[in-house]
């Protein structure tokens, strides 16, 4: 048999995998925990294990992992922690920059939200599992298929809300966890059963084309030819419709100027949105793209900003990109006019 151990990263995706590892070996014998975020180390390891029970485990799966599940059919089991304590493990205990480690988490979030809204998904919160972890571990054992309840001898509880993990946060200067937040706010949210809403991708999580090591937080030259400028941030979004707003500024000595934007997904041949934006008088420029994440796997989403003409001397700033999740098919449709169009 084979498990899946699904959720980002931080403490308590630590003590859901070990819990799902002592459930299969109580229950079912002999098991092998391995790591894999891609299909190609998932076979890897299938090839390689000689155990009849397998856990795969995994903080990232990828979206041609996670489609494959999905087709499959294979139950998975998703726990969810707070967001903040996967980006303190990543930053302190890995020693990853904020910015890094901000890519990494929001983009582990929306795969754990994929995955828990898979049809043979069981999530479990941490909050959940904190107030009765009996309960929880007692429904593991029954979606894996145990009639007996589990020998919780030598289980120990879920870590509780890490105080270091709350210091650090609360050290971090205000523009530090604005950056965070605005990636990670809204699965927070849904985290804690207040919905999803806006994503904030701030412009530090972009990267300057010409110089990889250098982040969107600052102008740079426009220069005299069309050229890519900015890129990124290469992080995932669940499935449904998307609205960005992308805002642009650029040096006032500038007369004429034009920028295509242009929205890319993982597996996908083309751009999912484009659009050009010319500055004002004033030099500020903004457009709204919509696009659609493909149903089921999700996407990882990275913005293209190109110089579409020739500005030497001049400069150009990068906002922060606003992300907004749109209605649900048929959301919205008045009752009255739901009946009329027999659409109920």
């Amino acid at each position: 048999m084979i498990l899946f151990s699904l959720g980002p990263y931080g403490p308590f995706a630590a003590w859901w995998d070990a819990v799902i590892t002592r459930i299969a070996e109580a229950g079912l014998g002999p098991a092998t925990v391995m790591g894999a975020d891609e299909p190609d180390g998932l076979a890897a390891n299938l090839i390689r294990s000689t155990a009849p029970n397998l856990v795969a485990t995994s903080r990232r799966p990828s979206p041609r992992l996670r489609t494959l599940l999905a087709e499959s059919g294979a139950p998975l089991l998703v726990g969810l922690g707070d967001p903040r304590e996967g980006l303190h493990e990543i930053v302190v205990g890995h020693g990853h920059a904020l910015r890094v480690a901000t890519q990494v988490v929001g983009d582990c979030c929306a795969a754990a939200m994929v995955c828990a809204g898979l049809p043979r998904a069981l999530t479990i919160r941490a909050d959940e599992a904190r107030r009765d972890p009996a309960a929880a571990i007692n429904r593991v054992a029954q979606f894996c298929g145990l009639t007996a309840p589990p020998d919780l001898a030598g289980i120990p509880p879920p870590p509780e809300p890490s105080a270091a993990a709350r210091e650090w946060w609360e050290g971090l200067g205000a523009e530090e966890r604005a950056l965070a937040d605005g990636a990670l706010g809204a699965y927070a949210s849904w985290l804690t059963g207040r919905g999803f809403g806006e994503i904030t991708w701030d412009r530090k999580l972009f990267r300057c084309a010409a110089d990889p090591e250098r982040d969107g937080g600052t102008a740079i030259d426009i220069g005299d030819a069309p050229r890519l400028l900015f890129d990124g941030p290469w992080i995932g979004l669940p499935p449904g419709h998307w609205a960005a707003s992308v805002t642009l500024a650029v040096s006032r000595e500038i007369s004429t100027a034009r920028f295509d934007i242009a929205i890319h997904a993982s597996d996908h041949p083309g751009p999912l949105a484009t659009t050009s934006i010319v500055p004002d008088g004033r030099g500020l420029g903004s457009a709204t793209l919509l696009f659609t994440v493909a149903p089921t796997s999700g996407q990882t989403i990275a913005f293209a900003i190109v110089s579409a003409l020739p500005a030497p001397g001049g400069r150009l700033a990068l906002g922060n990109v606003v992300l907004t999740p749109g209605p649900t098919e048929g959301a919205g449709i008045p009752a009255e006019l739901s009946t009329a169009l027999s659409l109920a």
